[in-house]
């Protein structure tokens, strides 16, 4: 049985400004959440296919190899909501989507979430990555700042990647096997990092490591990042990853 607070609950002293809101205050935190249950999740663009690779909210980057231009984004029709990435079928094709603005800068006194459910259709066969980072168009190729969960090709097993001025190389950065991606199969992956010097992981809301990390070292804290997911096929096939929801959150 659920319990009720009819008079509303609150995050705030009451002598603040927000002390009378009978609910949660807004300014306590910087949030994104999308659950991509409308083609405007995508920015108003629907899908990308053929020569549309633009989004309104999406800095939205596409490998072809082949030349044939075939990769798809979408928001498709699922129960919640999905986001539903489709590479193009040349070995190292894909696409990378990451959110235009950046939001959220790691300061070591704020505490900041990221989550993500999603699934890949073949393990083995599928590169992707999903988390914070600052924005890049080629992902794969290295990333300078971040705080992503990645899989290679050729593995099933993720990892959790902090990283800062790594210029592509990522042999400095707190890396730790975090989960195992079974094909099809929907996954929670996520990360709190404290603010001060560690960041909890968690699989499927199971606290399952935590990296300690320093600042300037493996712990970007000069420099903005905004929300990625990208994809790359490992064989000549095409790959889907479907995300079900990417979330956000950072104390103010």
């Amino acid at each position: 049985m659920p319990t009720h607070f009819p008079n509303g609950v609150t995050n705030v002293t009451k002598e603040s400004m927000f002390g009378d809101l009978n609910q949660m205050a807004p300014n306590k935190y910087t949030m994104y959440w999308n659950d991509f249950v409308q083609n405007s999740d995508l920015g108003g663009t629907g899908a990308l296919n053929g020569a549309t690779v633009s989004a309104v909210d999406w800095i939205c980057t596409k490998v072809d190899g082949g030349g044939d231009n075939a990769s798809i984004v979408s928001v498709t029709d699922s129960g919640g909501g999905t986001l539903t990435i489709t590479t193009d079928n040349a070995e190292n094709d894909g696409v990378a989507l990451q959110l235009k603005t950046e939001a959220f800068n790691i300061d070591e006194s704020k505490e900041t979430f990221f989550e993500s459910r999603l699934k890949v259709n073949d393990a083995t066969q599928t590169d992707f990555l999903v988390g914070l980072a600052i924005k890049d168009t080629t992902p794969f190729a290295g990333l300078s700042d971040s705080i992503t969960f990645k899989c290679d090709d050729g593995s099933t097993a993720i990892r959790l990647v902090s990283e800062t001025n790594m210029s592509g190389s990522i042999v400095s950065a707190s890396v730790t096997a975090v989960a195992s991606v079974t094909d099809d199969t929907f996954m929670k992956l996520g990360y709190h990092f404290d603010g001060e010097s560690n960041i909890k992981v968690f699989s499927d809301d199971v606290h399952v490591a935590t990296l300690s990390v320093v600042s300037g070292t493996n712990l970007v804290t000069d420099e903005d990042m905004s929300p990625i997911v990208a994809v790359l096929t490992g064989e000549a096939a095409a790959q889907t990853v479907t995300v079900d929801y990417l979330c956000a959150m950072q104390e103010k």
